[in-house]
């Protein structure tokens, strides 16, 4: 069996021969990725429009504060433009992303080439292609979080206009990666939730975002690709909705859930568990120990990895973790599943 054949199978619902692991199982692309962020480490903008500032302490772009396309969401439809999928040469830019170094991108040190020369493709890992900034989290890139927020209570209406527009355009972009990228699995991200509760309440995201996410889920799955939705903080409430629509994975799937262990057990012959890591009070601790990131790993070994469906993704704001992280994972993570069978 291959690494990425048994990484696949993680995502299949079933068990693997090991855990499968984002830093060392999982081949990361974006497709085009300077079409919905900024990609340089300054200042710029995206083809929305949108401008970005890159904060090194995150190693990630932030929106301008104070800059937006509109404040009023029922002025999206003269004020946003939807980037032109059709003036991009596709077939160029697939051999420009599979050969780009997203792992040192999404790390903090730009977007460049492999120094291998070497393509995704030439990886025995699982193809992932993520993309960023959802429904919801191009909708405050344009108009400010606080006024989006209020938008959702304020005016539904044009709200609901707004997400179906932007799941048409979702749709025809992943077409686009269907059809000039060779990926397993899509990892589309749209954040729902802080630290101890959602943006939203649960039904008024039912109501705005959910048939709309559906039929992108399904848009993924006729693209010939599997649909990994990312979404950081607490979103409990919606995991039975994000299993309905049909959404093979999840990600990051923080220890701010509180019932990380019980949702894994209820749902994960149907959806794939990736990552349940605390980032804030562990793993992004600035001068975090080695010991505290073994233990939070074998913290969340025990309780997410047990009959498989479940992928490390540990993905945070910093990367001072990796080190013991990884060693605590080739120590004690490769052999968990040989390890139960032989109790």
């Amino acid at each position: 069996m291959t690494n990425r054949e048994n990484c696949l199978l993680a995502y299949q619902h079933k068990t693997p021969a090991y855990i499968p692991c984002f830093f060392t199982d999982i081949a990361l692309i974006q497709a085009c990725p300077q079409m919905e962020r900024y990609t340089g480490l300054s200042r710029g903008e995206d083809y929305w429009g949108c401008e970005w500032i890159y904060e090194d302490n995150i190693h990630a772009c932030i929106t301008t504060p104070g800059k937006y396309l509109f404040t009023d969401i029922a002025d999206w439809k003269e004020n946003m433009k939807f980037p032109d999928l059709e003036a991009i040469d596709w077939e160029k830019q697939a051999d420009i992303d599979i050969h780009s170094d997203f792992l040192a991108f999404v790390m903090g040190y730009g977007l460049h080439p492999r120094a291998d020369g070497k393509s995704i493709y030439d990886d025995d890992r699982a193809r992932v292609c993520m993309v960023l900034n959802g429904m919801f989290e191009r909708m405050h890139a344009c108009m400010g979080f606080e006024n989006a927020l209020m938008a959702l209570i304020e005016d539904p209406d044009s709200c609901r206009e707004y997400f179906h527009a932007m799941a048409d355009w979702k749709i025809e972009y992943f077409k686009k990666i269907g059809k000039y990228y060779d990926m397993d699995i899509l990892n589309a991200h749209d954040d729902y939730g802080s630290n101890d509760r959602m943006f939203m309440s649960p039904d008024l995201w039912r109501s705005l975002i959910k048939p709309e996410l559906a039929r992108m889920v399904e848009a993924c799955h006729d693209a010939g690709m599997l649909y990994q939705h990312h979404s950081c903080g607490f979103i409990e409430p919606i995991v039975p909705d994000l299993v309905e629509i049909g959404c093979d994975a999840i990600d990051t799937f923080q220890a701010c859930n509180k019932n990380t262990a019980e949702l894994k057990k209820k749902y994960g012959d149907k959806i794939t568990f990736c990552g349940g890591f605390n980032n804030m009070n562990v793993l992004d601790v600035p001068g975090v120990s080695p010991e505290a990131v073994k233990k939070e790993y074998r913290r969340v070994i025990d309780s997410l990895a047990p009959g498989g469906s479940y992928v490390i993704y540990p993905i945070g704001g910093t990367f001072e973790f990796v080190e013991p992280f990884l060693e605590e994972h080739f120590s004690y993570g490769m052999q968990f599943y040989a390890n139960l069978q032989n109790r």
